[in-house]
């Protein structure tokens, strides 16, 4: 199965209207205009392909230049070894899978990566990996090098940090979920719940989860 990288196409062209005619529209009830990109081939690039192997769940970052990409996945369905690559151009094109920690090849969730950058000024990428106990890796040389996986807490979480923002006063918080089974290193019982942490040294450590 391929990644198809939308990225870059779809902000730099109009997209293509691919509905049909107003009668199309009534057949289906709404008349919201719809777009379908299944068949447009120019607006896709072929990321990375392995025959009998599941790819798919890529989480990217953009790099300040708006051209540098890094994207990750994992080599798997939803877990499995961490891949990485790279994209100049904007996801046109990309580089073969690139060197990464040995025990990247542990992970047991889809990766999350951000940016985030420390109250000297200093920018760092920092990649999640879930499950119990959430982990995390350091790269600060945009991507080219990183630590290997560390605990960031004792805590876990479904697709760790699905989201990072940078608050008012410097802090990150980053937000994640999980079900009952992986917040702690015994299950608990079934109930779903939102998290949040906080970093107050640029992503390097983080809080207790609330």
């Amino acid at each position: 199965m391929t990644i198809l990288a939308l990225i870059g196409a779809l902000a730099c062209s109009a997209l293509t209207l691919l509905s049909g005619d107003a009668a199309q529209a009534a057949s289906r009830g709404y008349s919201i205009p719809t777009i379908d990109l299944a068949n447009d081939k120019d607006r896709q690039v072929v990321v990375d392909k392995e025959a009998g192997q599941y790819l798919g769940h890529p989480t990217t970052v953009l790099l300040e230049d708006g051209k540098t990409i890094l994207c990750v996945y994992p080599k798997g369905h939803g877990r499995g070894q961490i891949v990485l690559k790279r994209s100049t151009d904007g996801g046109s094109t990309w580089s073969e899978r690139l060197p990464v920690p040995d025990n990247w090849s542990t992970s047991l969730e889809t990766p999350t990566i951000h940016r985030v950058v420390d109250s000297t000024g200093k920018k760092r990428l920092i990649l999640f990996s879930g499950l119990y106990p959430i982990r995390m890796s350091v790269s600060e040389d945009d991507g080219r090098t990183w630590s290997p996986l560390r605990k960031i807490g004792d805590f876990g979480g479904i697709v760790a940090m699905a989201d990072l923002v940078r608050l008012r006063d410097g802090r990150y918080m980053a937000v994640f979920h999980d079900d009952g089974r992986f917040i702690s290193a015994k299950p608990g019982p079934l109930s779903f719940k939102v998290y949040k942490t906080l970093s107050a040294d640029g992503g390097l450590s983080w809080s207790p989860r609330r």
